[in-house]
């Protein structure tokens, strides 16, 4: 019986597309991570990518979509990995400090993501996917259980962010002025600040993440 092989040739063309789209923005990554990302050249890139030139316009229109596809792709995989350390608890406040204290410990274990983290700053909190989003979810189901007690969510997100980027800014100067205790002290300090008492808050920023 003869089979239909027409399919074929079209995933081997779409794995091709796939790879070469996954090469550029590896190589914005690496571009971004760098602070080489405003100097870079097209030809830079496709260099680095090991691709030809032409195929940039194949994925891309322009280089500043293609810096901002590499850190959409960092933010939304970041926080695809901290959906997979979500704990089993149903405490949503648990569920949120959970979130930020590993958030920070998988920064300190990937430092070219962090480095583009940081280099993003504040704007992690506008993407549409990845950490931002995530922390808004985590507080604003906090707050709706009555665990937490927070008159602007959207202004604690921001305050979440900015703790998160303290602590990688830090570490990416000097990897020792940081250390894993405080990023407990800071995830402490935050559920004080969003409405916990101070019991509750060092219990949940000190559980066991093993």
């Amino acid at each position: 019986m003869a089979t239909d092989r027409s399919d074929a040739p079209v995933s081997r063309v779409q794995r091709r597309k796939a790879q070469t789209r996954q090469a550029l923005l590896d190589a914005a990554r690496t571009l971004l991570a760098d602070g080489n990302a405003s100097t870079a050249s097209i030809a830079e890139i496709t260099s680095a990518a090991d691709v030809g030139f032409g195929s940039f316009y194949n994925h891309f229109d322009d280089k500043p979509a293609l810096f901002a596809a590499a850190v959409e792709q960092v933010l939304e995989q970041w926080g695809d990995l901290m959906d997979t350390f979500g704990d089993e608890s149903g405490d949503p406040a648990q569920t949120f400090v959970t979130s930020f204290r590993m958030s920070a410990r998988v920064a300190f274990m990937h430092r070219q993501e962090a480095e583009i983290i940081a280099r993003s700053g504040f704007g992690l909190l506008d993407s549409a996917t990845g950490l931002g989003p995530r922390a808004l979810r985590d507080l604003t189901a906090a707050v709706d259980a009555g665990r937490l007690t927070i008159p602007n969510i959207e202004l604690a997100t921001a305050v979440t962010g900015g703790n998160l980027l303290a602590l990688i800014h830090l570490w990416l100067k000097d990897e020792t002025s940081v250390a894993e205790a405080d990023i407990d002290y800071c995830a402490e300090q935050l559920l004080i600040g969003f409405g916990a008492d101070a019991e509750t808050a060092k219990r949940l920023a000190y559980l066991d993440l093993s």
